[in-house]
């Protein structure tokens, strides 16, 4: 049995445009692959940006295998340079944190404490289906006199095979990772409730109820227009070796991350 899982975050920003960053995870039993594409809408920006590059983690081996889809290369870094890259949280993978997140886009809507912040939510009435998911919509907006922001959130109940996912993840990089004190837990997806609490942690409202499969910001920012995330794929196969191996023609190099 392996998990496919995929996962795509995207913003459209002014004079850019919209840039999408999609994560395809393939997992089983102390196998992972991983392989992250980004890529601007802007013909002229995606002749810069465009990037396809992955890991190959395999339970008991001495390197991590990277590779480059769009250069057809490979190469081999050890456990320890791997794990040490910049302390980043190499079991999230996230494109933009939460605190780079509220930094770009809400330093405005906090930054004058003698302006009163409005806040309401509401939840949808009837389920909708979300690539394949029953969620439900929730409805969250953040306003003052000079800005207003609204989410746009889709959860279900539970997600029990994202679960198994993280957990398989997790047992893989937590044999290999040298630094056990490291954090490797898995986080979730940049919710309302995190800007919420961060506007005014006094606030009362409803708890968004399940897991996020689908989420929409827009805001009135002075460069970006809307951030969005999804879910896009998440199912079990039987087992494939082939979907954890690269191309026999990809070309072998040496190289310094």
């Amino acid at each position: 049995m392996q998990i496919k899982y995929v996962t795509e975050f995207s913003w459209d920003a002014k004079v850019i445009g919209e840039v999408i960053i999609e994560n395809e995870e393939h997992i089983a039993p102390g196998f992972f692959k991983m392989n992250s594409k980004m890529y601007p809408k802007s013909w002229v920006l995606r002749k810069m940006f465009n990037e396809n590059d992955g890991d190959l983690v395999i339970k008991g081996e001495k390197n991590i295998l990277k590779y480059s889809d769009k250069d057809e290369e490979y190469w081999l870094v050890n456990i320890n340079e791997y794990f040490n890259m910049g302390k980043k949280d190499i079991a999230s993978q996230r494109p933009l944190s939460r605190s780079l997140l509220f930094s770009l886009i809400f330093k405005n809507l906090f930054d004058n404490s003698n302006c009163e912040i409005i806040i309401q939510r509401e939840k949808a009435v009837q389920l909708e289906r979300i690539n394949g998911f029953i969620a439900r919509k929730w409805t969250t907006t953040l306003e003052n006199s000079k800005q207003k922001i609204i989410f746009e959130e889709w959860l279900v109940q539970e997600l029990s095979l994202k679960d198994t996912f993280d957990s398989l993840k997790l047992d893989i990089m937590g044999s290999l990772n040298p630094y056990k004190k490291q954090n490797m837990t898995t986080p979730h997806m940049i919710s309302s409730d995190d800007f919420v609490r961060s506007a005014d942690s006094t606030a009362v409202l409803d708890s968004l109820e399940g897991i996020i499969v689908q989420a929409k910001i827009y805001t009135e920012h002075e460069f970006f227009k809307t951030i969005n995330f999804e879910i896009k794929e998440l199912y079990t196969t039987s087992f494939d070796a082939a979907s954890f191996s690269i191309p026999e023609t990809y070309e072998r190099i040496e190289k310094n991350d």
